[in-house]
């Protein structure tokens, strides 16, 4: 008796398996009825929407809290180093170009990210190693970043730099798109507002907690001493998520569909055909574009606008980031808690507002040339980007057009990012090296935090699958 009803039990495991992952490769806008239907707009992954879709266990706050220290390690790279070593270094090597010097490193490191994160996440979604298909790419990445940030920290010239940055750009990049990858793999829908939120404030917590170290731990006259330290913190990160996290047992060749380079190719171009996942591309991109301005360019406006000493710029740029970060954490968490358990998935309130903010706080800086002045910037961008991030992940996710290739969509999205990445210097260059104006340029940051929420307001259609119940959820106008 026992033996036939294990027997059963493993069929209707395997007739359950089979239907799921036949479900999950069908696009989730490919059903003409729901996307012609005016009643489907954008939501978050609410959490009646979405109960089926991650059938796992629940993650403990142990893989919560190390997986945010793992996404983390994007933060050192992009905000610390980019925010204050990199143009440190820049500036003692070239202080005459130092703007477009950084407008080249970074353009060039960006752009390698672009290319790596969809790649990288696309590989692993092909993975079928026994260690699993997503921790081969993260061990990798990690070695790959540490490499750049090592080769960074003793470049004699701008060149070196330019190579150390593509390394650690790619390793790091692989690293956030793998990570985030691991949410619609391992991560019950019950948990996934917190997940998300934590996720999409990390790399910024990161970059604050850098800053901190570097500054108060580091003579900041010395770059290498910050990037060995940067190099030492994300690999104790990056370990200390390994030692938990476990992936189910590897596929099979078997299962895999064969690998053809050309469908591999054209697979890339095919989320940016819906019209979901194009908006929040650009929603995203623009966002981060407001955001990295900030990001790279507040140090040179201490040092030029506000006539201040490198030291005394370091510890206010501590300052600002810490007060910014300390109300983007609140606001984030908080974001996240309210639209997935109070306001139904409603997600553009909070996008709009977010955005908002964010350009209110640029303009400040922008118009109101003060240090006082720039503690209240520093809070009311601090409180809008957090929003933003708050439900950043979750907009991600929701606008996946299929669940089998999460970390190819997944590291699409964040190409929107390194996008932003790339296309700040060259603003950073025209605004500060051409036209000599902070104004200018932080004007245009604010205007492309609104032009963020603008996107959101287009008319979106999604819709959510359910593996238990395969009909689809029709999610209301918000």
């Amino acid at each position: 008796m026992a033996r036939h009803s294990c027997k059963g039990e493993r069929d209707s495991l395997t007739s359950v398996e089979g239907k799921t992952r036949a479900m999950s490769e069908i696009p989730l806008n490919s059903d003409p009825e729901v996307t012609d239907s005016p009643q489907v707009e954008a939501s978050v992954l609410s959490e009646p929407a979405i109960s089926a879709i991650a059938p796992f266990r629940e993650r403990s706050l142990l893989y919560r809290v190390f997986l945010a220290l793992a996404v983390m390690v994007g933060g050192l790279s992009n905000v610390c180093i980019k925010q204050f070593l990199l143009p440190a270094q820049i500036g003692g090597l070239d202080p005459l170009h130092k703007a477009t010097s950084l407008l080249i490193v970074a353009s060039i490191g960006a752009v390698a990210g672009m290319f790596a994160a969809p790649i990288t996440g696309a590989l692993s979604d092909r993975s079928i190693r026994r260690s699993g298909k997503r921790r081969p790419w993260i061990i990798a990445g990690i070695l790959v970043a540490s490499g750049g940030m090592l080769t960074m920290a003793f470049s004699p010239t701008i060149g070196f730099i330019v190579i150390g940055e593509i390394l650690a750009q790619v390793g790091v990049d692989t690293i956030l798109a793998v990570t985030t990858a691991l949410i619609p793999d391992q991560v019950p829908a019950r948990q996934q507002w917190l997940v998300t939120a934590l996720v999409g404030i990390a790399p910024n917590v990161g970059g604050v907690i850098g800053l901190l170290l570097v500054t108060n731990f580091t003579n900041v006259r010395i770059p290498w001493q910050g990037y060995l330290l940067m190099t030492i913190v994300s690999l104790a990160c990056i370990g200390l998520f390994l030692l938990i996290v476990q992936e189910d047992q590897p596929r099979e060749q078997e299962e895999l569909p064969p690998f053809h380079l050309g469908h591999f190719l054209i697979g890339f171009a095919r989320p940016l055909a819906v019209a979901d996942f194009r908006y929040t591309f650009l929603s995203r991109f623009l966002a981060y574009l407001a955001f990295t301005i900030l990001g790279n360019y507040t140090l040179y406006y201490l040092l030029d606008r506000l006539s201040l000493p490198l030291p005394v710029a370091a510890g206010r740029l501590t300052m600002f980031q810490l007060l910014s970060t300390a109300v983007l954490f609140l606001a984030s968490v908080l974001a996240g808690w309210l639209v997935q358990k109070r306001w139904g998935g409603r997600l553009k309130p909070v996008v709009i507002v977010g955005a908002g903010c964010m350009a209110v706080g640029l303009f400040l800086m922008a118009f109101f040339p003060f240090w006082n002045t720039l503690l209240v910037a520093a809070a009311i961008f601090g409180l809008g980007f957090g929003a933003y991030l708050g439900v950043d992940v979750a907009l991600a996710m929701a606008a996946l057009p299929t669940t089998t290739d999460s970390g190819k969509n997944l590291g699409l999205m964040y190409t929107a990012i390194f996008l932003a990445l790339a296309i700040s210097p060259v603003a950073g260059a025209v605004f500060l090296d051409l036209l000599h104006s902070h104004l200018l340029l932080f004007s245009f940051a604010g205007v492309a935090s609104l032009l963020a929420a603008l996107q959101i307001l287009q008319k979106t259609q999604w819709r959510v699958r359910s593996f238990a119940d395969p009909t689809v959820e029709r999610l209301g106008h918000h």
